[in-house]
């Protein structure tokens, strides 16, 4: 599933085509919305914002489009004269004189009067968006430690969408790596110095993988892991989908825990669990 970094770099790359562009054709194939199409139809665009995984497309008559990619959606933009070949079920189509944007596959899809957005039933639930400058370090640290999450597992925070919106599986992985978490420790197992980490590896690796279209490590470390024969999902990563491989801090083999039907790969010597030694309260 595309998590917050991809669909905002998909805001970006359709925002470059649409904005301030006449929009000479819009098509709306998905079912939920025939009965509102008309409101937008052949409407320009005001601008495209994301609330985590979620895309907001405002026209400029003062209604929007959400769209969440789920599992199989994916945004397409290509010139008029692409000739295109998907087996994937066409659901939305901006066109403009030069560019032609699709929504390819999305299972959630609605139109809403811009106004009345923050009442969507998704959106309402949402907590802050981790790529949102509104969204600094003390308001992570703040929400780790309220009383409402305190006592859950990292594991499950990091996956909680009314806590963070936008973080994801791999996402969740590279975090909790990288300000060295153990998956089943709670923010009340924690210090101040490592809830202060926390927080950081939440903003910084979020926007690293905003930046780097996926990434969560440097360049160095990508090249040198891809020419030790890794495939592109694991050489991307410091732990997400390297499980077995070394650790590039410590050389300890990584591995996995199953949380549900979702995978978590971390460092057993990097993430050392520290809710079995002293707990700290708030």
């Amino acid at each position: 599933m595309p998590e917050g970094p991809e669909i905002r770099r998909a805001a970006d790359r359709i925002s470059k085509v649409l904005i301030g562009k006449e929009i000479i054709e819009s098509k709306f194939y998905y079912e939920r919305i025939k009965d509102k199409e008309e409101i937008v139809k052949n409407k320009n665009i005001k601008e495209i914002l994301t609330r985590g995984k979620a895309m907001l497309i405002r026209f400029k008559n003062d209604w929007s489009m959400y769209s969440h990619n789920q599992l199989y959606g994916r945004w397409t933009v290509n010139l008029n004269t692409t000739k295109i070949k998907s087996s994937r079920t066409l659901r939305v189509v901006f066109t403009t004189n030069k560019h032609t944007v699709r929504l390819w596959s999305a299972t959630d899809i609605d139109l809403i009067p811009t106004a009345e957005e923050n009442e969507h039933s998704f959106l309402k639930k949402l907590g802050p968006d981790v790529l949102n400058e509104s969204c600094g370090f003390e308001l992570i640290e703040e929400r780790l430690t309220s009383k409402s999450f305190h006592k859950k597992k990292a594991s499950t925070l990091m996956l909680d969408q009314t806590v963070f919106a936008g973080l994801g599986n791999y996402l969740r992985s590279e975090i909790l790596f990288d300000a060295k978490i153990h998956p089943d420790d709670r923010p009340l197992d924690l210090d101040k110095e490592r809830i202060t980490q926390w927080a950081k590896s939440i903003k910084d690796i979020s926007h690293l993988a905003y930046k780097t279209g996926g990434f969560t490590v440097s360049k160095s470390f990508a090249e040198k892991n891809k020419a030790n024969g890794e495939p592109r999902k694991s050489y991307r990563h410091a732990v997400f989908m390297r499980h077995k491989y070394e650790c590039l801090n410590c050389k300890s083999r990584i591995e996995r825990k199953w949380y549900g039907k979702r995978k978590l790969d971390f460092c057993p010597s990097c993430q050392i669990q520290r809710g079995k030694i002293k707990p700290c309260k708030y």
